[in-house]
């Protein structure tokens, strides 16, 4: 996780060297009727949109596999709807070769996935990541592309503005002190996308962690709802909102537009993973952005929380190309390859043997993250709520922001959900 010695970041790099979208790399693979000197066109579903520096650095790296190996890979980016479209393809057993896991490897996916304990650089996965991709044998089932991290992003020039030091946001009292400053300066506190499925849940999510109580997570994992704990994390976004610190525009703007106001300083802070800081960065790449830790709710000291993020690839055991999708993966694992996929997201690399670029966020990771002083929770729905409940999460956290439904309507509504799909289990 060292820092290369490069001086200019390698994500912004691929983020203007790539002139292509992914559909275009998987129209070039079509344009060959679907069949290469390697064989068929290998299917590739991939979870993010195809013109973030996620798919930039993607692009780059089957291009030059297409080029290199004459193998087709066809690839499809959906930015959202990922999850439902991945549920009805596995369902009707039209499962592609190769997909993305986005955090799921193991708990929702492993039963469909080819075990790659074997690969030669699964002994290199970052051991951050064992408790969440990892089973109780040691098994991996997915390639990392990321260690994905996340805490608090923000603007420094935001900040900056209002007289706020991020460095001194070590308590929720603190963090409200620095929103009214914000507030008071012109400057939105907090940037959130009421149009993209999942920022809204990203918040609760961030929250939630540290609000249950070890009991109250146990308690979940054995099938009890825990309406209290749930309670007190919307409550707090109920304040946010009714403090004004969210976009004015929330219902109506997009992930895109969060990435805009980072970028521009004319938002302080949002909740969401580090790729958001490097998509803003594509917009005005001289922009002062990093993140913090969260403060603490129950927990002792404030966290970050983390681990399996969306450059997470698997090979589906029932591919009948299945050596040619092992072989790509490999691919995406040589050095070059996976630090580019890494630096794409801002992230830390999935391979601890990689050296990445942070690029203007290294400040943040050497504070907060190579120390390995700070815990790292895990994201709370992965562990802690039944398979599809994702969906409820935002929408609950949504209706709180928009105000379009009470915090105890929105617990409710996450009851009777966790408990019908902890039954289905």
């Amino acid at each position: 996780m060292k820092l290369s010695p490069s001086t200019i970041s390698r994500r912004a790099i691929l983020a203007t060297a790539a002139t292509t979208s992914l559909m275009a790399s998987a129209a070039c693979s079509r344009s060959t009727a679907g069949d290469s000197a390697g064989g068929k066109a290998l299917q590739m579903f991939v979870n993010m949109g195809a013109d973030t520096p996620q798919a930039a650095a993607m692009n780059k790296i089957v291009a030059s596999y297409q080029q290199e190996t004459g193998q087709a890979i066809q690839v499809t980016a959906v930015s959202t709807g990922f999850e439902n479209q991945m549920k009805v393809r596995l369902a009707s057993k039209d499962i592609p070769d190769l997909f993305s896991t986005h955090g799921w490897s193991l708990l929702r996916y492993s039963s469909f996935l080819e075990r790659l304990t074997d690969r030669s650089w699964a002994a290199d996965v970052n051991p951050q990541l064992d408790s969440s991709m990892r089973d109780a044998n040691g098994d991996i089932y997915a390639f990392p592309g990321e260690t994905n991290v996340a805490g608090v992003l923000y603007s420094q020039k935001a900040l900056a503005a209002a007289g706020v030091d991020a460095a001194q946001l070590t308590s929720w009292e603190a963090f409200g002190t620095a929103a009214d400053a914000l507030l008071a300066a012109g400057i939105t506190p907090i940037s959130c996308s009421g149009k993209d499925q999942g920022p809204a849940g990203h918040i609760a999510d961030h929250l939630a962690i540290d609000t249950f109580t070890d009991e109250q997570l146990q308690a979940m994992k054995d099938g009890t709802f825990q309406a209290d704990a749930y309670d007190e994390v919307l409550t707090r976004v109920a304040q946010w909102r009714d403090g004004r610190w969210f976009n004015p525009d929330y219902a109506s703007a997009s992930q895109d537009d969060m990435a805009h106001a980072l970028a521009d300083g004319t938002a302080g802070f949002a909740f969401l993973g580090t790729s958001l800081l490097s998509q803003a960065l594509t917009y005005a790449p001289a922009a002062a952005l990093g993140f913090c830790p969260l403060p603490p709710t129950h927990g002792a000291e404030p966290y970050l929380v983390g681990g399996e993020g969306n450059l997470a690839f698997g090979v589906s055991k029932t591919s009948t190309q299945k050596e040619a999708a092992l072989a790509f993966l490999d691919h995406l694992a040589k050095p070059e390859n996976a630090a580019a996929l890494a630096e794409s997201t801002g992230s830390a690399p999935g391979l601890s043997s990689v050296q990445v670029d942070f690029g203007s966020l290294a400040s943040s990771y050497e504070a907060y993250v190579t120390p390995g002083k700070v815990p790292v929770k895990p994201y709370f729905d992965r562990v802690y709520l039944p398979n599809g409940a994702w969906d409820t999460v935002v929408a609950t956290t949504d209706s709180v922001i928009s105000g379009q439904g009470s915090v105890e309507d929105a617990v409710t509504q996450m009851q009777r959900q966790y408990e019908t799909l902890y039954g289905q289990q």
